[in-house]
């Protein structure tokens, strides 16, 4: 199971704008670190769905059993 293009594109939107914010708030430019841009998004996401607010993160979800699917959060 592969992400599309527009998938792909989706989460490097979602990427590029986390970093950005995190830049913003330090107040500098920060190493490109996906462990935090990773956490941050999660963060965000969890703060928008308790405000009714869906948001389109594309991913796969493997499952204990091995199998996949496909979850984009809305």
């Amino acid at each position: 199971m592969e992400l599309t293009r527009e998938q792909l594109d989706r989460n490097d939107e979602i990427d590029q704008a986390v970093y950005a914010c995190i830049c913003t708030l330090a107040e500098k430019e920060l190493p490109w670190n996906m462990e935090v841009i990773g956490l941050a998004t999660e963060h965000i996401r969890a703060l928008l769905e308790r405000h009714g607010i869906k948001m389109r993160w594309p991913g796969i979800v493997t499952h204990e059993d091995g199998s996949e699917t496909y979850e984009d959060g809305t």
